[in-house]
């Protein structure tokens, strides 16, 4: 199995492609193929991408991208061939940019910062000084009178 962007005599070949596994899992991984093992691939940074639909919706809204091993720290894994139903080079420059983008800014959970229209108020530590300061002033009845 080589690639069509094999230019050179070296053993390794490494390239962008879509993977389809026998667990019906959809990976997206840059893949290195060694010449001298038929067997075994290797992916590097491998991610399961997964359409986003409203629903009723015929056409997708968005791509979601996430790590295909979560609980992993590691970036490359080991796969035999007999695991994987098909393999397919990705030459889409779009897709390749997206790609690398995803790797190199990586997968934390980016949340905006909240604002007052939001509905944001205050942080626990800011909300807890302001009641501290309400309840502790003299002028704060301890004993309610009904």
């Amino acid at each position: 199995m080589t690639s069509s962007k094999s230019k050179s005599n070296e053993p390794f070949d490494e390239f962008l492609a879509a993977i389809k596994l026998v667990s019906g899992e959809e990976i997206l991984s840059s893949v290195i193929i060694n010449a001298d093992d038929d067997e075994k691939i290797i992916l590097e940074n491998p991610v399961v991408c997964e359409e986003v639909r409203t629903p009723g919706a015929n056409t997708p809204l968005g791509y979601k991208f996430e790590p295909w091993m979560k609980m992993s720290d590691e970036d490359i894994f080991i796969v035999d061939l007999n695991r994987i139903i098909t393999l397919s080079e990705i030459k889409d420059e779009f897709v390749i940019a997206t790609y690398n983008h995803i790797i190199t800014s990586g997968f934390s959970r980016q949340h905006p910062d909240l604002t007052k229209e939001m509905g944001y108020v205050n942080n626990v530590d800011q909300a807890r000084q302001t009641f501290e300061k309400l309840y502790s002033s003299e002028d704060s009845s301890k004993d309610i009178q009904s």
